[in-house]
């Protein structure tokens, strides 16, 4: 499976080498194009090497000056493409968390089927209020962005609701790293795993499974995803968010999904690894 980072350098060359032929098509050389543009030099030449993304304006006045207008509009859909594939937090979080949770909410509503992979975190839509609290105080200390914790957590609560909605269906598996790491206090870290063991027990749209430490995986992702439907996967990696939608990208993640999905416990002997994991913080 190729690796996130990978698919967008792919996509950035791609991008770059169009950009060139179009230029050497026109016959001009890197220094032409600037005196006829107005574009630096050196930006031609990192845009040609996929160092640095052309902006709208950029492509627009390269095509111009290459005579090909036709392929303005093309152009700029691969690069904001390139764009929505990957979204630095700095950029998402520069006025806190609560619009970023509050705008997870349309997609939450629109998707039908949901599969998720997290490996020592309890997902979001699974988190209690103390939990939900505790994980966004994490990442708001950690990214030292604008403190909207109330407003972060009541999005993300918000969130939850989708479950309710039947017609919809969810498939969890966790890490059991997820069960031991404490983003909240013992009390709390209690709570949350019984309300995860509360899902144990056969709730028709939705499914919840760990993958036990003891369990050689049939691979590990470096990262967790979540997979919307069959048209879109979205990565949280620590500098930003990867998003997915080309086919082969998403197939590969549903591979991996199902490999680890098979590898899960569930019923039962999931909920044994619970009420044990929560004995053990209540014991302290």
């Amino acid at each position: 499976m190729a690796t996130s980072t990978a698919r967008i350098d792919e996509a950035k060359g791609i991008l770059a080498a169009r950009l060139k032929a179009l230029r050497a098509g026109a016959g001009l050389t890197g220094r032409a194009l600037a005196a006829k543009t107005g574009l630096d030099h050196t930006k031609i030449s990192k845009i040609e090497n996929a160092v640095q993304m052309p902006n709208q304006t950029d492509i627009r006045t390269w095509c111009e000056a290459c005579d090909a207008h036709e392929q303005v509009v093309d152009l700029i859909a691969a690069a904001q493409n390139i764009d929505a594939m990957y979204v630095e937090w700095r950029r998402l979080e520069e006025n806190g968390l609560g619009h970023v949770q509050r705008s997870f909410q349309p997609l939450y509503e629109r998707t039908r089927q949901f599969r998720v992979w997290q490996h020592s975190a309890v997902p979001g839509l699974l988190q209690t209020d103390d939990y939900a609290r505790g994980h966004l105080r994490a990442v708001i200390d950690f990214r030292g962005i604008p403190d909207d914790t109330d407003a972060a957590v009541e999005a993300r609560l918000r969130q939850r609701e989708v479950l309710r909605d039947g017609g919809k269906r969810f498939a969890f598996v966790v890490g059991e790293q997820a069960l031991r790491t404490p983003l909240t206090g013992p009390r709390e870290m209690a709570g949350q795993l019984d309300r995860l063991a509360e899902l144990t027990s056969g709730i028709a749209n939705v499914s919840f499974g760990i993958l036990p430490a003891t369990v050689r995986p049939p691979l590990m992702p470096p990262e967790n995803f979540w997979i919307y439907d069959t048209d879109r996967v979205r990565i949280d990696t620590v500098p930003g968010q990867i998003q997915h939608r080309t086919p082969s990208d998403v197939a590969a993640y549903e591979k991996a999904f199902q490999a680890l999905s098979g590898a899960a416990v569930y019923g039962r002997q999931a909920r044994d690894m619970l009420w044990a994991a929560a004995e053990a913080f209540r014991a302290g």
